[in-house]
């Protein structure tokens, strides 16, 4: 069955029992924790950012059977056991995905990254304890949340907040080793690439066509391949640029593990601040991400990806980047704009925070990256 109707007949259906038992729970201790359970719907960037999540879990409770459910997309990302997780799709209009999680075993903890809504689903099938961010809006949001950790009252990286929802120190920094790279698909890709990835998760952070053109004349100079990447339904993008002969095209056409083990044999990625640009971070390959309207403070470098190269073009500050939220939370320090593209009130008519990134600014930090690649 498809659509939100029959999930939510179900899981209010099944709260009308838990409910009254409410008081009865008890946060379990830590040596008693057998399972838990991450618990997201969220979009691929910030999915993969929120890792350190999973590897602080893995830490504390080594011997615990961590389930992460997530789009189903994203699911095949995890077959090679990250951290020990095992990944199981859902998503809220899928009802077989929905009794799938009421199948499972007893969960201990849920883990909930930024979607405290999630916390009724969390409940219904029988969670211990729930924990998740404090101050979802609206308020009822966060009416079922167990433990509500206060969101980063200081310029962090989603990174490095989405693992303070476990006590105790930040986990060990991300290596290559803890997740590694799928075989690559057979392409016939030569040894020297960089991927220009020129699509994004919103029209306003599309950069001009004829600065790509630029970026990927410069590459070619230091002898190198241009693979141009773009996602499904994006194709018009590189049509617009008229690969040349020699360049090669990958539009929507690899699943998620096959394009990262194509960007982990990249010499460098060039991407807007979109999800492929953090499936470059977990690839360990030399980044540079061009930031329009979201915030390089919240998903530009962090401490737990530092291993991972990665260089950032665009304005710090920007007039119209005036938004203050992050997850449907309102954080002061966050200066961003999720205006949608479009003409009408309260939309984002024209992308001059992308209009303002030079080709001249991100040729000369694609250098830089070849430069510190040359020098390692």
């Amino acid at each position: 069955m498809k659509g939100r109707f029959p999930g939510r007949v179900l899981i209010f259906a099944t709260l009308l029992f838990r409910l009254p038992w409410q008081w009865l729970r008890r946060k379990p201790q830590p040596h008693t924790v057998q399972r838990i359970l991450v618990l997201h719907q969220f979009l691929l960037g910030d999915a993969l950012m929120a890792t350190s999540l999973l590897a602080k879990l893995r830490e504390r409770f080594p011997a615990a059977d961590i389930v992460l459910a997530c789009p189903p997309l994203q699911a095949g990302l995890y077959d090679s056991r990250p951290y020990g997780v095992r990944a199981i799709p859902w998503h809220p209009r899928d009802f077989a995905s929905i009794r799938r999680l009421f199948a499972l075993p007893r969960v201990d903890m849920v883990y909930l990254m930024g979607e405290n809504r999630l916390s009724y689903l969390a409940r219904a099938i029988g969670a211990r304890w729930i924990v998740g961010f404090d101050g979802e809006i609206p308020h009822y949001k966060n009416w079922l949340v167990d433990e509500r950790i206060p969101y980063a009252d200081e310029p962090e990286s989603w990174a490095d907040t989405a693992c303070s929802l476990v006590p105790g120190a930040e986990p060990v920094a991300y290596r290559l080793s803890d997740w590694p790279l799928p075989q690559p698909p057979a392409l016939g890709l030569p040894a020297h690439y960089v991927v220009l990835h020129v699509g994004a998760s919103a029209a306003n952070k599309y950069w001009p066509a004829e600065r790509w053109l630029l970026v990927a004349n410069e590459v070619r100079r230091y002898g190198m391949t241009v693979v141009w990447s773009a996602g499904p339904g994006e194709g018009h993008l590189v049509d617009a640029l008229s690969p040349p002969e020699g360049d090669f095209v990958i539009c929507g056409t690899l699943t998620l593990p096959q394009l990262r083990a194509v960007l982990g044999g990249a010499r460098a990625c060039v991407s807007p601040d979109t999800g492929i640009a953090h499936l470059a971070k977990t690839a360990a390959v030399p980044l540079l991400m061009l930031f329009g309207p979201g915030s390089p403070a919240i998903f530009g470098t962090s401490r737990f990806f530092r291993h991972a190269k990665c260089l950032t073009a665009g304005a710090r500050l920007f007039p119209c980047r005036n938004q203050r939220d992050v997850h449907h939370r309102k954080v002061e320090w966050a200066l961003r704009c999720s205006r949608p593209p479009g003409s009408g009130a309260g939309q984002c008519r024209q992308s001059q925070c992308m209009n303002a990134i030079s080709s001249e600014e991100v040729i000369g930090l694609l250098q830089v990256l070849f430069r510190d690649d040359s020098e390692c």
